[in-house]
């Protein structure tokens, strides 16, 4: 049902002339009092209205309202290097389209809206119509992922990474840690940790529990686990990791799982000062496969996330939200696969053999 400013201006018992004027976020003639204008955005939530940005502007003879705006919201503490590869994709899927794009006389401008983690429900346009078209949100806390649950966004919405009743774009994050832990178990290591953030987000939670799942099919001993306590992640993992590479020869670990890549980078430099060899003492595996995994020394196996992939299709999502041709909403699995390099094999072995001459499944040398 289209919801219409007369149904809007009914519900929050004002006039169609204050809700077009909130609503479009414009000048008025006369003071609207900031109740009121609360008044209009919560029936405009409450009754389902998004409003047709896209063709709002298109309407426009001015060149300058001939866009959509596409926002990319993620935390200020984020991983560069993973937001970077969101924001590769996303640009990836507008290059793709830009002919008809050209051919409408369309521009897409794309803007970053950052919000401190676990405080996502104070990012601006996500309640009040008028920043943005889409909007594509990433690297959610715990807390972040309860107010989206709760929310009826303002505009069409994409989460990324993470389930949610949204449209979103993900990867089975319990297959993604069982592929780390199969690929360990079937190298013949039995006991293994696993290095985490304290964000404690939706997607590392799942990774622990498939990294726990395939051990425990295994027979093994369930990990050893250690929490890196800030967002500093390399660093931190070094710290963290500190106390399990101490224990005595016969208690050691002899393989790690880090839940990205950052992470994994701080395990190894700790094998490295102790004078460890990796893999020949310990076996180190990331998750993300990010661009500077594969020149790490050694080489890092990860688990590889297709991080542009998702952005790009994220991306159409938005699109065809904004222009209505489907409802939302959309949600889409991307696979996995784990890439092996030399921090878990070593150059002598094979890599698309286990410690035992099994094939792991999901292998894929690089």
């Amino acid at each position: 049902m289209i919801v219409r400013l007369s149904d809007i201006a009914a519900h929050a018992s004002t006039s169609v002339s204050t809700v077009s004027i909130v609503l479009g976020d414009r000048p008025s003639p006369v003071r609207i009092s900031a109740a009121t204008r609360r008044s209009v955005l919560d029936a405009a939530r409450e009754l389902g209205y998004t409003p047709n940005l896209a063709a709002r502007r298109l309407r426009s003879n001015g060149a300058q309202l001939r866009t959509i705006v596409l926002a990319i919201a993620y935390p200020i503490d984020s991983r560069l290097s993973l937001i970077g590869r969101v924001v590769h994709g996303v640009e990836q899927q507008i290059q793709s389209i830009q002919d008809q794009l050209e051919s409408l006389g369309v521009t897409i401008q794309l803007t970053i809206e950052a919000f401190e983690l676990g405080r996502l429900h104070l990012l601006r346009g996500l309640t009040e119509p008028v920043w943005f078209n889409g909007v594509l949100v990433s690297n959610t806390s715990t807390e972040d992922d309860a107010f989206l649950e709760a929310l009826s966004p303002s505009v069409p919405l994409v989460v990324f990474g993470r389930y949610s009743r949204h449209s979103s774009v993900n990867t089975d994050s319990e297959a993604v840690g069982r592929l780390a832990g199969e690929h360990l178990v079937g190298l013949g290591h039995r006991r293994i940790g696993v290095i985490n953030s304290d964000a404690r987000s939706q997607a590392q939670l799942l990774r622990i529990q498939g990294f726990r799942d395939a051990l425990q099919r295994a027979g093994v001993d369930p990990p050893r686990e250690a929490v890196a306590q800030n967002t500093t992640w390399a660093p931190a993992a070094y710290e963290a990791v500190v106390p399990l590479l101490e224990m005595s020869p016969g208690q050691r670990l002899t393989a790690i799982f880090a839940t990205n890549d950052l992470l994994a980078i701080g395990v190894t430099r700790a094998i490295r000062d102790r004078g460890m060899r990796i893999p020949d003492d310990v076996a180190v595996v990331g998750c993300d496969d990010a661009e500077f995994a594969a020149y790490q020394d050694p080489p890092l196996t990860t688990v590889h996330l297709p991080t542009e992939e998702m952005g790009a299709r994220a991306t159409a999502i938005l699109l065809d939200l904004i222009y209505q041709r489907t409802t939302a909403p959309i949600q889409e699995i991307f696979p996995s696969r784990i890439v092996i390099r030399q921090s878990t094999v070593s150059l002598t072995r094979s890599a698309t053999e286990g410690g035992h001459g099994r094939p792991v499944a999901g292998v894929v040398e690089r």
